[in-house]
């Protein structure tokens, strides 16, 4: 791994606007002597410049883009994309898309669909394996971002401790906009004792509090792929997740994971019948520790890429 510093060029620069002249150089260069380069691209300086070196350079490029090349109403992110992104997806000979959604929108910004391949995202084999613990613990462990709701987990904790459930609710992750909104409900509640606002942890220390939950809560709006989701999985933790997930369809099918719509009712509902059901929690996370074995292990995802990188050379 070869770390490079980026720069800012103007206060409150954010990801995009991140440059480092050095990086796509420096991975332009290494990529002469490869036979084939792997980048997830966005709307951002520096995957952009290295993209065009390499395209410069006659290396078969596999582009990535995790569902961040979408199109915007918005005026500025228009004339990007109509003076670069769509010159730059002329580049890649092969596109790795995770959804339908995300394949429809390149499609719009010029992506041709018969350079597309569906793939997964994955994670390694989980440390810790999940133990139901002898004390409900509902985990949410995401950034505190509207998009993932965390003050909708806190609403259906709140109903369900008032209906009676006897639960502890962890939340964990950095801070994104949610944070005093979930700080003043938990405070002006009469279950301020039952809530850990944990902030941000480590990988290990999410793996071993998913390991030690009754369930992984995840109450997100429109979420294509959580990886938290995987990550739990990989632990045989049972699921609550919303119907809106991009995994429902999988989980679903595999009677892995408890599906509920996005509000706090039905989430509360969820977490009171899954507190309920020992047996049911069981089956849950052994149904999902089999299903991420099949689908989202590394080992099938490196299986995958490596046919899909033989396919990019032999296309060239």
């Amino acid at each position: 791994v070869t770390l490079f510093q980026v720069r800012r060029p103007f206060p409150g620069a954010r990801l995009r606007a991140l440059v480092s002249l050095r990086l796509p150089r420096h991975a332009a260069a290494r990529a002469a002597a490869a036979h084939v380069a792997h980048v997830h691209l966005c709307r951002d300086f520096i995957t952009t410049a290295t993209v065009f070196l390499l395209g410069r350079g006659r290396i078969p490029v596999i582009a990535q883009s995790h569902g961040m090349l979408v199109p915007s109403r918005s005026l500025p992110v228009r004339m990007y994309d109509a003076v670069i992104t769509r010159w730059l997806v002329r580049i890649p000979t092969l596109w790795l898309t995770l959804t339908e959604d995300e394949e429809r929108g390149l499609q719009q910004l010029g992506v041709d669909a018969v350079r597309m391949r569906r793939v997964v995202n994955a994670t390694a084999e989980a440390a810790h394996a999940w133990v139901d613990p002898d004390r409900h613990v509902f985990l949410f462990a995401a950034r505190l971002a509207p998009r993932k709701q965390p003050v909708v987990f806190v609403q259906a904790a709140l109903d369900a401790l008032e209906r009676g459930l006897d639960a502890r609710f962890i939340l964990a992750g950095p801070d994104q906009g949610e944070l005093a909104r979930v700080r003043a409900l938990i405070a002006g509640s009469a279950h301020a004792d039952r809530f850990e606002l944990q902030g941000e942890l480590s990988p290990e220390a999410v793996q071993a509090a998913m390991a030690a939950s009754t369930a992984y809560v995840l109450p997100a709006l429109n979420e294509p792929y959580p990886m938290s989701v995987l990550e739990a999985a990989a632990a045989g933790t049972p699921l609550i997740i919303t119907s809106e997930c991009g995994l429902a369809a999988d989980l679903y099918e595999a009677n892995a994971a408890v599906l509920a719509e996005p509000t706090a009712e039905a989430f509360s509902r969820a977490m009171l019948d899954l507190a309920a059901d020992p047996q049911r929690r069981a089956e849950l996370g052994s149904n999902a520790r089999r299903l991420h074995a099949r689908l989202w292990s590394a080992r099938s995802l490196a299986e995958d890429l490596h046919k899909l990188y033989l396919e990019a050379l032999a296309g060239t």
